[in-house]
């Protein structure tokens, strides 16, 4: 019968006997046989079975994307069926069109070797119950090309800590780590595609140095670079995404536990053609895999800074020191919610807590220049003469604030520097009477003197009050008018 729907689909493409007879590697004779003739159907010898099934229904459940597999479990549930193999023959026979012969050659994948990561197309629907608002969750699955043992998790979202979470609890996951990662031409693994050579994203190339694994991306729109995880995400789709369609999930958590119950008895299922489970082929391929390091990986995050005149940089509105020798000069800053590491190009120049709240310092002594080096400072030169400049008090406010006790003269110079670009927005006697007022009182800090400067009016000058009376109308003490 097969043959037969192949001789039929052949005949308007190839328009000869014996064109169809050499594409089939059959007789010339068998093909005449069938070339006009109507195609004998087979219901008169179709099993029982097959007539309590409605087929139409199957054909448009498989229109929409259902897989044959998901509907033959439906089915055994309220029908009497052979097995899966047999039922897909029958469907084959009467219900799908014959395709054309396709030539491929297996590729040897040695144990241990690589692991494919990619993020699925399709996502499933998560209704908030309080709100009814709906959030769409991304798969993620990550396959091993030698045993095909595959990890899969949703999140709300491929970002890169997303995505880095994804990688991290698969290797986790599966206890070991292979030789390479490949995984797709994302921004969040690679940042520059060029055409010999790509430039991955820094804290992706952090997270593989931790774990001792090479990045191997695919290239662009290759999806057979990495066809094991292509594969897996496939069997996710056309088994747990049509199993899942008519359920109601809402919550991240509730949908991972749904699909960490497929995941465990779809790793110990026989592969029909290996004969072998996932979880049988993972358990050889463990051996030739890389141990787990002892810590977990910390996410990072990246930018450049410029190093001011204090031996600081800023960060987040708080101040962190580095070596007075790279003031004026741009350094790369890695951070994250606990630390703060400071470089200059690759050399590691600074490293820091991060400090809570607003407008700290976090200094170390060993930055400062010298004090040796402090009476030739270019800068504290530079404050000292504009102050002088403004007027003495002035003068005497900003030496004060360089001889603070248990501080560093430059560790005021933000300050300082502040302190005097307020001339730039108020008089010079105004300055000179804030900068009084903050040595009187002794308080130094920049938003006192600004608020006395803005408040400082200039006094009126004095007049002699005369009074406006005739002078024989003025009376004398003791005396007459």
């Amino acid at each position: 019968m097969d043959q037969q729907k192949e001789i039929q689909f052949l005949k308007p493409r190839l328009k000869s006997i014996r064109k169809v007879a050499r594409h089939l590697g059959i007789g010339r004779e068998t093909v005449a046989k069938y070339w006009d003739g109507p195609i004998t159907s087979p219901d008169s010898n179709a099993p029982d079975w097959t007539s309590e099934i409605d087929w139409t229904y199957i054909q448009k459940e498989v229109s929409k994307g259902v897989s044959v597999k998901t509907l033959f479990r439906e089915l055994t549930v309220v029908h009497k069926l052979p097995a899966y193999e047999n039922f897909c023959r029958f469907y084959r026979l009467y219900h799908s069109k014959p395709s054309e012969i396709q030539i491929s050659f297996p590729i040897e994948r040695l144990p241990g070797i690589s692991l494919e990561v990619d993020y699925s197309g399709d996502k499933m629907e998560i209704i908030n119950p309080a709100t009814g608002e709906i959030f769409e969750a991304e798969l993620f699955v990550g396959a091993l090309t030698y045993s095909s043992y595959f990890y899969a998790e949703f999140t709300l979202t491929q970002k890169l800590p997303d995505f880095i979470g994804c990688c991290e609890r698969a290797l986790l996951h599966i206890g070991k780590v292979p030789e390479f990662i490949v995984s797709d031409n994302c921004l969040t693994a690679v940042t520059k595609v060029e055409r010999y050579d790509t430039t991955l994203n820094k804290m992706f190339t952090d997270f593989c140095h931790h774990y001792g694994i090479i990045a191997d991306p695919a290239r662009v729109r290759k999806p057979k670079d990495k066809p094991v995880v292509e594969r897996s995400i496939g069997v996710i789709q056309q088994e747990f995404f049509q199993m899942m369609r008519n359920r109601t999930f809402t919550s991240l958590f509730e949908l991972n536990q749904e699909l960490k119950k497929y995941l465990a008895s779809k790793m110990d299922e026989v592969m029909k053609e290996r004969r072998l489970s996932r979880n049988q082929l993972l358990a050889h391929e463990l051996e030739k895999m890389a141990c787990l390091p002892n810590s977990s990986f910390e996410l990072f995050d990246y930018k450049r800074c410029k190093v001011h005149p204090d031996c600081h940089i800023r960060h987040q509105k708080n101040c962190y020191s580095v070596p007075y020798r790279f003031v004026g000069k741009e350094v790369e800053v890695k951070f994250n919610d606990k630390m703060i590491h400071i470089y200059s190009e690759t050399d590691l120049i600074g490293i820091h807590s991060i400090a809570v709240g607003q407008g700290h310092y976090m200094s170390n002594p060993a930055h400062y220049p010298e004090d040796r080096l402090i009476d030739i400072n270019y800068h504290l030169n530079s404050v000292r003469q504009k102050a002088k400049k403004v007027g003495p008090n002035t003068e005497l406010l900003i030496k004060r604030l360089l001889e603070v006790p248990r501080q560093h003269p430059m560790r005021n110079l933000p300050k300082i520097q502040g302190i005097l670009v307020l001339k730039e927005k108020y008089s010079t006697e105004a300055l000179e009477y804030a900068a009084e007022a903050a040595l009187e009182s002794n308080k130094l800090s920049y938003y006192f003197i600004k608020s006395c400067s803005n408040n400082y009016r200039t006094p009126k000058p004095k007049t002699e009050l005369l009074p406006n009376r005739r002078p024989e109308f003025v009376c004398l003490q003791g005396g007459t008018p």
